[in-house]
């Protein structure tokens, strides 16, 4: 028994995925940064460390960064008794939840999302 198989690639749906991949991922940092935001996990005195949150791409990988002399310190212990008066849910490590936990769900449906409404339609 034989099987002949042709296929042909749609060149141009592929290139507008793959341009959409691209587009999607600086979209879901920002929503993901938001998202940060309204859970109110970030320790809050003053407002300085959620307001230097600053997302970006670098090498086809997204970050999102908190550029405050005294960010790491906070977000790498969790054991401090961090005031609740501004941000009721403040804690350290409070991106955690997004790499280990429920958000990370949450992170890929968002980056679906945005992925397809950016490929030009080809993702219905």
């Amino acid at each position: 028994m034989k099987i002949k198989v042709s296929l042909k690639l749609n060149q141009a749906a592929i290139k507008k995925i793959e341009e959409g991949m691209i587009k999607a991922l600086p979209y879901t940092m920002e929503a993901m940064k938001t998202e940060i935001n309204n859970m109110q996990v970030v320790p809050k005195e003053t407002g300085n460390l959620e307001e230097s949150a600053k997302t970006g791409v670098e090498n086809g990988k997204g970050y999102i960064s908190y550029n405050t002399p005294y960010a790491r310190r906070l977000y790498y212990h969790p054991e401090y008794n961090f005031r609740k008066d501004k941000n009721p849910n403040a804690q350290g490590r409070w991106m955690d939840s997004f790499i280990h936990g429920p958000k990370k769900e949450w992170l890929t449906k968002t980056y679906g999302e945005f992925l397809k409404q950016l490929s030009g339609g080809v993702i219905k």
